[in-house]
């Protein structure tokens, strides 16, 4: 993305300033750099054609030779390669060791064309960016099939098991165990202590499956049919007793009855 649209590539042309032998380079950058600070132009406004064309003018850089061993030579650059998108960045610091603040800001303006012309400053075979818009892909709708929401298992909440009171403090009454020793007394508020920290932190039950449990305790008595009172009890007014039987016992009770009663004396 960088290297296609933002980077060019920039031809140096050296001549030795003692033996005016010739040497180039090629350089490949993404910003091109025009120094504001420069000795050349002190006016209070500058152009950024004109800082443009002084950046890649022939300027004197010290470069070694390879045949005399000078060691500066004048150089000139040409852009061989441009960009889709060109940088430029403007120079203002200009730093100077004499002085006692290391570096000072040059508040010079800088007019801001709405075109640039780079027609000086580019070489004779220079190679233009490509215009050709990438490809855009047909857009090709995909249907998502959302799965249907799951409800969440509900994982059972273990309760660790109550701690048991020991043996020797089961059954005692208040003053039995003001009477225990210090070691024993401080046992028992541990273990006593235990115990209701772990009630106070045990889960309630849960409402549904309380109500769930409820509701299937009430279908089971529903479906349980009662007992008839007949199969129980016998029926009133029958007995188990044969009918001659009660009437022997009836008519031996009605004579000793009449025995019983005195005769009515004659007038």
């Amino acid at each position: 993305m960088v290297i296609n649209n933002f980077l060019h590539e920039r031809e140096d042309f050296n001549v030795c300033c003692k033996c005016k032998a010739k040497t180039s380079n090629k350089i490949c950058d993404i910003a091109i750099l025009c120094n504001t600070t420069s000795s050349a132009n002190r006016t209070r406004t500058m152009s950024l054609q004109q800082l443009l064309e002084q950046s890649m003018g022939k300027e004197e850089r010290e470069k070694k030779c390879e045949k005399c061993g000078c060691e500066k030579a004048t150089t000139t650059s040409k852009l061989i390669k441009l960009p889709k998108a060109l940088i430029i960045i403007l120079k203002r610091y200009e730093y100077n060791n004499q002085d006692l603040a290391p570096s000072i800001k040059v508040s010079r303006l800088v007019h801001i064309p709405e075109t640039v012309s780079l027609t000086s400053l580019v070489a004779k075979h220079v190679s233009l960016p490509s215009t050709r818009l990438p490809d855009l892909l047909p857009h090709q709708s995909r249907e998502v099939t959302v799965p249907p929401p799951t409800t969440p298992r509900k994982t059972p909440q273990t309760v660790p098991p109550a701690p048991e009171m020991p043996a020797k403090f089961k059954g005692l009454t208040g003053l039995q165990l003001s009477s225990l020793s210090e070691d024993d007394q401080v046992e028992y508020m541990l273990n006593l202590s235990e115990n209701e920290a772990l009630a106070m932190t045990r889960p309630a039950v849960d409402e549904d499956l309380k109500a769930a449990l409820e509701a299937s305790m009430r279908e089971e008595t529903s479906n349980q049919t009662p007992t008839s009172s007949s199969e129980t009890e016998p029926s009133r007014g029958v007995s188990d007793t044969d009918p001659g039987e009660s009437s022997k016992d009836s008519a031996k009770h009605v004579r000793q009855e009449r025995r019983k009663t005195p005769a009515r004396k004659r007038s």
